[in-house]
Order: structure tokens, then C-alpha cells, then sequence
């Protein structure tokens, strides 16, 4: 098909993606009044699904960010979901992929610019295609503590827990479980040191 059909069609397309992007981010600014985000930043989850997106209050998701939770998939019998803890912050690009497994992330803690958070992986098997086969469910969800800071551009796999007041340096891929009070990175991300104590940051 080309032409003017063709032309008006992709028109129509575009203008009901983003009439549908725009009611969704509506309905969530709606529900979290003390919720600050950006308009740009994309919310894709069904309609009648909102419930399965818990906002703290004073959460703060910056430009760019895109926010997928689908609590059903077909891929999996592992539930989606997405917890926000209060004065959590989502910035600038990053995706959050809350299907099949649930995404926490604690009161206070910081996601910094183009993370990558993903609740589930699709298994691989040889000779068939990978975005076709069902999804791993032994290692399900991220969970990210308290007071935690995720540095720009780190990713982190599939049903890895980061420990209250725990940092995760720029650039880390997170595949194995962080304790609290501790600092990782590399790729993938290993204990580079111990969070300093009030005393030894001074000196």
C-alpha cells in the first residue's frame, strides 16, 4: 500500500500511539498527586492494570524515562509489577521492564541516567528464536534497597537484590545480589569497598 492511504494510515498510527502514551501517563499523575514526572517520560501498562504500579509519595521520574509493567505475559506465569518508594528517583533515560517478576525500588534511592532495570529474561535454546521462547523463572525481579544510588548507564539482571545504602558504580552489570553498606562495580560488578562510615568520610 502507498500513496495517500498509506500516508494517512501511518498519520493515524502515530496519532493514536501517542494519544494512548498521553491518557496513560495522565491516569498515574492522577493517582500519585505529589508524583513529579516529566512529560516525556513513557508509561506502557494495561489499562485496567494501574493497580499493579505502587507509587511512594514524593517520587520524582525525569525526561525520557520509559516505564513498561505488564503484570500478565504470555511468556511466563511470574506476575510483573513496579514498587516505588517514597522520594525514589527515576532519571533522565532510563527503562524499567516490570514483566514477569516485580520491580522494587526503596525509599530514597536514586536510578541514574540511561539504567537499565529488566524483571525477566527470555531463555535461550538452541535453534529456536530467542524473543519467541518462554522467559526464565528461577531468577525473576529486581529489588533495590533503601537509600541506594545506581550509577548512569549500569544494568541490572534479573533477580538481583541491592542492599539498603549500598552504590553501584557507572557503567556496572549487576548479576549477582549486593549486601547493604557496600560499593560495586565493573562488568560484571564485583565489592570494590565497604560505604565509609560518617567518621571516615571526613578525613
Amino acid at each position: 500500500m502507498s500513496g495517500p492511504v498509506a500516508h494517512v494510515r501511518a498519520v493515524y498510527q502515530t496519532a493514536r500511539r501517542l494519544a494512548t502514551e498521553a491518557i496513560l501517563a495522565h491516569r498515574i499523575r492522577a493517582k500519585h498527586p505529589t508524583l513529579s514526572c516529566h512529560p516525556t517520560a513513557i508509561w506502557n501498562y494495561p489499562y485496567r492494570e494501574i493497580d499493579a504500579i505502587d507509587i511512594g509519595q514524593f517520587v520524582h521520574v525525569f525526561a525520557h524515562a520509559e516505564i513498561i509493567v505488564f503484570p500478565k505475559s504470555k511468556h511466563t506465569s511470574v506476575r510483573g509489577g513496579l514498587v516505588l518508594g517514597d522520594g525514589a528517583i527515576i532519571s533522565t533515560g532510563v527503562n524499567i521492564r516490570a514483566a514477569g517478576g516485580v520491580i522494587r525500588i526503596g525509599a530514597g534511592s536514586g536510578i541514574a541516567q540511561n539504567c537499565v532495570l529488566v524483571a525477566a529474561n527470555h531463555k535461550a535454546v538452541l535453534g529456536q528464536p530467542y524473543f519467541h521462547t518462554p522467559w526464565d523463572e528461577t531468577r525473576t525481579g529486581v529489588t533495590v534497597g533503601a537509600n541506594v544510588w545506581v550509577g548512569a548507564n549500569s544494568v541490572l539482571l534479573p533477580g538481583v537484590t541491592i542492599g539498603d545504602n549500598s552504590l553501584i558504580a557507572a557503567g556496572s552489570v549487576v548479576s549477582h545480589d549486593v549486601p547493604p553498606n557496600e560499593i560495586w562495580g565493573g562488568v560484571p560488578a564485583r565489592k570494590l569497598k565497604d560505604v565509609p562510615a560518617a567518621q571516615d568520610a571526613q578525613h
